[in-house]
């Protein structure tokens, strides 16, 4: 919001403040008032306004005062870094023409478990809130109520809309029921993903078996197919989710994996399948047990860092089995998938999917690394993000990405400070948290150097360094990445085609002659 604009809304809602509907000199109701109330029961204003939950913050705990700051600035940032930026809202005291009640958690620090209901009660609402920020029916983000206050002001479209539901406390009731769940079954559903990608990792590199080999590579797009399958045919509670996700993932890795061609195949058709929800269903990827965390505010849609780490390992192993141009197709989809804004939304993706494409497509290709071509290869990256992000722009996308490429480069800096400040203190935030970073980085210069000759693990590793500085999640990105590549190499050494290559090239090599005696 540039300062011009906040400051018309900080006078607006002065107004809104100051001028009580009646008074001398106003004409008219006041347009609109945002007032902090506590918690209450949605059911008191479904009867003439629009009932939804709100998430007061992003990161594992929230507090009133950073809750409050929050609202006023009309931003929601992780709480392991400070809050910044002007304030852009006044609160009201008394109602308006349009009122949006806010409820917030009480004095102190509370884990980030607990939607609070937040009602509008004006002219269009009624029902259900609705926000393009969430993409979850029912469910809206703090920093969705500034703008929305301004949009309403300058009659433009809101943030926070409204769809017509007869029983929309009932709505309400089974989405926080859902979110629970889905909260409830990560830890499980994480632990089965853990399980399986380090059994089958550990079967094909220490007894070499390829079709577990296979299977550890397969993986990871089983569990997220498994996890969005059970969300969309209705089973969430997680005594259900996680053996049933344990059985899905295990028995169809290992039969996936009976053969090598199948590999490239699954992958692709998981992709395709990946970004027809992702866009189509975007409630069914958010509430799943493995994806977004819409109950903790990080992320509401999309592609998670998690879930593009995962799929790193399996669209690389993918893309080196079809040869260049079938890898620059799988490439091409899973830069849609991820970049996309009415799909992943994740513009850190878009650069560690092109960074990890660029040198797959290099080391496929056997072209011999310069330094003009470094430069040139690294340049044609950041283009390329560019050139994903405007043209989704361009085509009436709309998500953060666009919006901090759109704020120009100070913008984008910013945002890019901001998730490096995230990554440090999230990294160093306990001392086991601490340990497992310097653990997986460990693990990842060991298989590094073991697969150093092989350009789908160094593909694989190039994307990970890169995800270090574009996204802020540390934990994530290096954990799930040595599984990855874990995985990755464990197919790399056992898969039939490369041997049976090297072992021909070395039946060509000429024999080694004798010199003649003098």
């Amino acid at each position: 919001m540039s300062r011009p604009a906040r400051l018309a809304l900080l006078v607006a809602l002065a107004a809104a403040v100051c001028v009580p509907a009646g008074a001398s000199g106003a004409s008219s109701p006041v347009s609109v008032a945002v007032i902090v109330v506590p918690p209450f029961d949605p059911a008191e204003y479904a009867g003439r306004g629009a009932v939804g939950l709100l998430v007061p913050g992003a990161g594992s705990t929230v507090s009133r005062e950073r809750a409050l700051a929050s609202l006023v600035r009309g931003r929601v940032v992780s709480s392991l870094v400070g809050l910044d930026g002007d304030v852009v809202l006044l609160l009201a005291t008394k109602p308006a023409e349009t009122t949006i009640y806010v409820s917030l958690p009480g004095p102190g620090n509370h884990h980030n478990v607990v939607r609070y209901p937040i009602a509008v009660v004006g002219p269009g609402y009624r029902g259900v809130l609705t926000s393009g920020s969430t993409r979850i029916d029912g469910l809206v983000s703090l920093a969705d109520v500034a703008p929305t206050a301004e949009a309403i002001l300058t009659d433009k479209k809101p943030r926070i809309r409204s769809r017509a539901d007869a029983d929309a406390v009932a709505t309400l009731a089974r989405l926080d029921i859902r979110l629970t769940r889905a909260h409830d079954a990560r830890t499980g559903a994480t632990l089965v993903l853990v399980c399986w990608l380090v059994t089958f990792s550990a079967l094909g590199i220490l007894a070499r078996m390829a079709v577990a080999a296979r299977a550890a590579v397969l993986t990871a797009p089983l569990a997220l197919g498994a996890a969005l399958l059970l969300r969309a045919i209705g089973v969430n509670h997680p005594d259900t989710v996680v053996p049933a996700l344990a059985a899905l993932t295990g028995l169809g890795a290992l039969l996936l994996g009976l053969r090598q061609a199948i590999l490239p195949i699954a992958v692709t058709c998981f992709l395709a399948a990946f970004l027809v929800v992702l866009v189509a269903w975007p409630e069914v990827n958010a509430l799943a047990a493995i994806g977004p965390h819409p109950d903790g505010g990080g992320r509401f849609y999309g592609v998670t860092n998690q879930v593009e780490t995962l799929l790193l390992a399996p669209s690389i192993a993918a893309a080196a089995s079809v040869g260049l141009a079938g890898a620059a197709a799988i490439g091409l989809l899973l830069l849609v998938t991820v970049g996309w804004s009415r799909a992943g939304a994740d513009g850190g993706g878009i650069v560690v999917v092109a960074t990890a494409w660029a040198v797959l497509l290099a080391g496929l290709s056997r072209a011999r690394l310069t330094p003009v071509r470094v430069v040139v290869g690294v340049l044609g990256v950041v283009a390329l993000a560019l050139l994903v992000v405007g043209a989704d722009a361009l085509l009436g996308g709309s998500s953060h990405v666009t919006d901090a490429v759109g704020g120009g480069p100070g913008t984008l800096f910013d945002d890019l400070d901001r998730r490096l400040r995230i990554s440090w203190n999230g990294a160093t935030s306990a001392a086991h948290v601490t340990f497992l970073c310097l653990l997986s980085i460990g693990g990842l210069v060991w298989l590094g150097i073991r697969g150093r000759r092989r350009p789908s693990v160094l593909a694989l590793l190039a994307g990970i360094a890169v995800s270090l500085l574009v996204n802020d999640t540390p934990v994530d990105v290096l954990g799930y990445g040595a599984l990855g590549c874990l995985a990755l190499t464990a197919w790399e050494e056992t898969r039939a085609p490369e041997a049976v290559t090297e072992r021909s090239a070395a039946s060509r090599l000429p024999e080694p002659q004798s010199r003649p005696a003098h």
